[in-house]
């Protein structure tokens, strides 16, 4: 049961406000579903409909969104964006402009014959920020539907090369983060490195998280999910390896290094290589304590005092105290029930694994690593990085690493 909102404007019940007011819940006319406002540091409204008549659920999708909208914020990531079809067009003009100016490259023909006659009937009312795997996949489908065999290579190259177009349109007039852009090979099949979850994959994967965790009733079931969401969100943060490495690791293993000032928080992992020290995105400071509230004995203690007092014990573990070896299993169940994996064919279906790829496509995407450090910090080698991930830049080491620290509020 979601928490209680807060209680209704007196003089207008229709209007409910939460978060000290910074998100507003409120009705439209004679609708019964709430409708919700909120203000971030742009000091432009941001409004969403909930889809709910009840106010409880209805104050707990509106405080999500706002906590994902500060999150994208804080990122420069776009918190709004521009259906396809818009942005499209303006391509379209930019193309036309250019060719007509007598600038314009003799591919531009077929760019807009590609944007006007495929790209635009089928990604027109989606955001532009919003298309992934799942969306690719399904235009491969209505595309060789549409021309009724399957395409040539040249003809995929030529799509691929106008949605890329209409993309770079978007990213200049600031509706779309390049995170946020799906990397596409020019045989139309999934770019990501090795399974990977695309950004918004990632979104949706973390923001189902805490609702399925607290949808189940059975107590080891409700232990699993929980230890498994910080689980896949450590993993994702950190690039160590699923199994020996995460799991083998101690809250003596964890450790705050300082460099230019700024603290880092670092893991000694035993693996595949012997032991090595990896840098994690500070955003694992919060899962870590989150994992410490769950047990009395490590929750009295100040985080930084746990991490210097060299406990033994594993971090990795139910709140029972118990160890335990179905994380796998229970990631399956997590992708069946989140249903990002339901279009695809058992052998592309992610697993735990896919989480460190995650990690070194999202590096990547960020420009964080170069391909030695990368390899460093993955524990692996600069071929196998290079075999890949090998579309890497070259940037800094541990302030790229750790991302971005966030203000808490």
């Amino acid at each position: 049961m979601p928490p209680k909102a807060a209680a209704a404007d007196t003089k207008s019940p229709s209007i409910v406000y939460l978060r000290d007011g910074e998100v507003v819940l409120y009705k439209r006319g004679a609708s019964a579903r709430w409708q919700a406002r909120f203000k971030l540091n742009d000091a432009k409204w941001h409004r969403i409909s909930t889809g709910h008549k009840n106010v409880d659920y209805a104050g707990k999708t509106a405080t999500e969104a706002y906590d994902r909208a500060r999150f994208l914020r804080a990122e420069n990531i776009p918190v709004v964006s521009k259906r396809f079809d818009a942005i499209a067009r303006v391509t379209l003009d930019e193309l036309n402009g250019q060719l007509q100016a007598g600038v314009g490259k003799v591919v531009y023909h077929t760019y807009i014959q590609a944007i006007t006659g495929y790209l635009i009937p089928f990604f027109g009312k989606y955001a532009i920020n919003t298309i992934g795997y799942k969306e690719l996949k399904a235009f491969d489908a209505w595309r060789t539907t549409k021309l009724g065999r399957v395409p040539a290579a040249s003809t995929v190259t030529n799509h691929t090369s106008s949605l890329n177009r209409v993309y770079d349109t978007a990213l200049e007039r600031g509706y779309i983060h390049k995170q946020q852009i799906p990397v596409m090979k020019n045989n139309g099949k999934k770019g990501t490195a090795r399974e990977a979850f695309s950004l918004s994959e990632y979104k949706s994967l973390t923001g189902f998280m805490p609702t399925w965790v607290s949808r189940i009733n059975k107590p080891k079931s409700v232990e699993m999910r929980e230890l498994l969401r910080d689980y896949v969100l450590v993993l994702s943060n950190s690039g160590m390896r699923h199994g020996t490495e995460a799991l083998g690791l101690r809250w003596c293993d964890i450790e705050w290094i300082k460099s230019d000032g700024e603290r880092y928080i670092q893991f000694t992992v035993k693996g595949k290589i012997g032991k090595r020290t990896l840098i994690n995105r500070h955003a694992t400071e919060d899962y870590l304590k989150r994992i410490q509230s769950r047990f009395p004995e490590l929750a009295k203690m100040d985080f930084d005092k746990l991490l210097k007092s060299k406990c033994q014990d594993k971090v990795f573990r139910l709140r029972s105290g118990e160890e335990t070896k179905s994380l796998a299993a229970t990631f399956r169940q997590l992708m069946r029930d989140s249903g990002l994996d339901k279009d695809k064919p058992v052998k592309e279906r992610r697993s735990l694994y896919s989480l460190r790829h995650t990690y070194a496509h999202f590096s990547i995407l960020n420009d964080a690593m170069d391909v030695y450090t990368l390899a460093e910090q993955m524990g692996t080698s600069v071929k196998m990085i290079e075999q890949h991930y090998g579309h890497l830049k070259p940037a800094q080491k541990a302030r790229q690493i750790a991302g971005r620290r966030f203000v808490r509020t």
